[in-house]
């Protein structure tokens, strides 16, 4: 399982478009077996299991990125972008903190925090490939992705604040709070679509400006 993500990341040279856009759909079908059939039963699996689990996810969702095979093909483009989007979602689908202790907690604590870590390196690169391009827009899925990752982290934040106190870890808050000085550094995307998406994460950093334990941070609202 370890090595899905590594074979996903890399292709060899000889490596056909056809052969490279198989094995990519192949590793959507793993991630969509694990989303409907593991995580599921996250409770009854083994811890190290789980947290092999969700580092699968998480390297997989940055996949886009990462990957520079056929970077000009664009049919092969959006396949590794089905592949990411499908880490990525499956990774979200699994972090919405509910309203009570659950049997899914320990699965919920391990896709928010390998979620905010995936959030947090986008960023981080988005920022750093930005100042590198100077006047040169970056390429639109680039765009698209840090668009996603921004609206990822406000619904992220907005289901965090509405969980009860005692269910969230001081550590998720430690990796949300990290997040904040990555998104200042946004602020000058020239970009309307990242700038909209980032507007809407910040607002919702106001909340955790409170006071510790004050009624906004319990609450969400």
């Amino acid at each position: 399982m370890s090595k899905l993500c590594e074979h996903a990341a890399s292709c060899p040279p000889t490596l056909s478009v056809e052969d490279f856009q198989r094995d990519e759909a192949f590793d959507c079908r793993v991630i969509q077996l694990i989303r409907d059939d593991i995580l599921p039963h996250a409770s009854h699996l083994p811890a190290d299991f789980m947290v092999k689990i969700m580092d699968i996810l998480n390297k997989g969702s940055i996949h886009s990125t990462t990957s520079d095979c056929f970077v000009d093909t664009e049919s092969s483009r959006k396949l590794r972008e089905e592949f990411a989007r499908t880490c990525f979602e499956t990774l979200l689908q699994f972090s919405f903190v509910s309203d009570t202790v659950s049997e899914q907690g320990q699965l919920t604590r391990l896709a928010v925090m390998s979620l905010l870590r995936r959030c947090q390196d986008v960023v981080t690169k988005y920022v750093e490939d930005e100042r590198l391009s100077g006047k040169c827009p970056l390429p639109r899925p680039r765009l698209a992705e840090m668009s996603s990752v921004l609206k990822a982290i406000t619904t992220l934040l907005q289901s965090l604040k509405k969980a009860p106190k005692e269910n969230v870890e001081v550590a998720v808050w430690n990796q949300v709070i990290k997040l904040y000085p990555a998104l200042v550094e946004c602020t000058t995307s020239p970009s309307p679509q990242v700038s909209k998406s980032l507007r809407d994460a910040l607002h919702e950093f106001c909340d955790l400006l409170a006071p510790p334990g004050s009624a906004y941070l319990q609450n969400g609202r």
